[in-house]
């Protein structure tokens, strides 16, 4: 009867990066969703990312992680990295009825830089609001052999694969949770900005709802050799994307901004974030996941450096069961 009231602990979210392992654990106790563990190590500079050595580092690492850190279960929930992901914004005509996804994928399978006998797809359709016989789609496609490589790494690791999803998808889960709750936000289109160390993520969302979404080779790491000119290319990608999405989204519009980074993010990058904003003529915000989550700190034993980076991808990855979660 008093079911709902029992306290929850969600999978494991790992985001693995090109330059980072980040794990979080989340959890609900009836009221409010907690933080129950959290964990970070970065890439040793003599490990190449997609090779044996890494997969061996990555493996090893996260039983590490997992044994040294008060994650509960072996339960998780991963992203493939987004250098594996090509995403593409496509329009279909709805007519195409059973025949849609195969429609879909030939709207890409001449852009793919790998063989599309490997791929495997998934898309979000979104309505098209001047046209109501056609859908805007965001494809993300994937190499099974690099699904398999994930996979095989984590069951090297003795833990148990719940789902592997997509990073879109989990910053989207992030920003719905923690900073999207109000009626007015599920009806905005907002653009959600995420910087990590070698890559930066680009999501318009509406709500729960992906619009679009780009992965942009350009990190934080950038910042040591480049400086304000880094984040003045980021922001003109920002810029490239938000007008992208206005062209080809039937006339919807870019309505605010959320920067996904801790409080006290490089102040270069927080400039130019606002800087964009007021260009943009943009309402905007800093979504901290760690601020708007209950956390025990006593569980959190990270490096200072490591914990000032975005952790909204992890944190979306462990909420990615919540439904299911909650109506068992």
């Amino acid at each position: 009867m008093f079911d709902f009231l029992k306290k929850r602990i969600y999978p494991i979210g790992i985001d693995l990066g090109t330059g980072h392992i980040k794990m979080a654990q989340l959890g609900h106790d009836g009221q409010n969703v907690f933080l129950n563990a959290a964990a970070c190590q970065s890439r040793p500079d003599d490990i190449e990312p997609n090779t044996g050595q890494w997969q061996r580092w990555v493996a090893s690492t996260v039983k590490q992680m997992v044994a040294s850190n008060p994650f509960k279960g072996k339960a998780l929930t991963t992203a493939m990295p987004c250098a594996d992901v090509f995403i593409d914004q496509v329009r279909v005509p709805a007519s195409n009825g059973a025949s849609f996804e195969k429609a879909v994928f030939e709207k890409v399978r001449a852009k793919l830089p790998f063989d599309p006998a490997g791929a495997m797809v998934k898309y979000v359709v979104n309505e098209n609001s001047a046209n109501q016989n056609d859908y805007d789609v965001v494809v993300m496609v994937a190499q099974r052999q690099k699904v398999e490589m994930n996979l095989a790494i984590y069951e090297k690791a003795g833990l148990q694969i719940k789902s592997i999803s997509i990073w879109p998808l989990a910053i989207s889960a992030s920003y719905s949770q923690f900073f999207g709750r109000r009626q007015s936000d599920a009806k905005a289109n907002v653009l959600l900005l995420e910087i990590g160390a070698n890559h930066s993520n680009i999501v318009i969302a509406r709500g729960n709802d992906l619009r679009f979404a780009r992965a942009v080779a350009m990190g934080s790491k950038g910042l040591e050799t480049q400086g304000y000119s880094l984040a003045e290319n980021l922001i003109a990608e920002a810029t490239s994307c938000c007008r992208y999405f206005e062209s080809v989204s039937g006339g919807s519009t870019v309505e605010k901004l959320v920067f996904l980074a801790r409080q006290n993010t490089d102040p270069r990058i927080c400039q130019a974030v606002a800087d964009f904003a007021q260009t943009m003529q943009l309402p905007a915000q800093i979504g901290d996941v760690f601020a708007a989550v209950d956390s025990n700190k006593r569980n959190i034993n990270i490096d200072e450096r490591l914990l000032h980076m975005d952790w909204s991808t992890a944190f979306g990855l462990s909420l990615a069961s919540v439904k299911e979660l909650q109506s068992a």
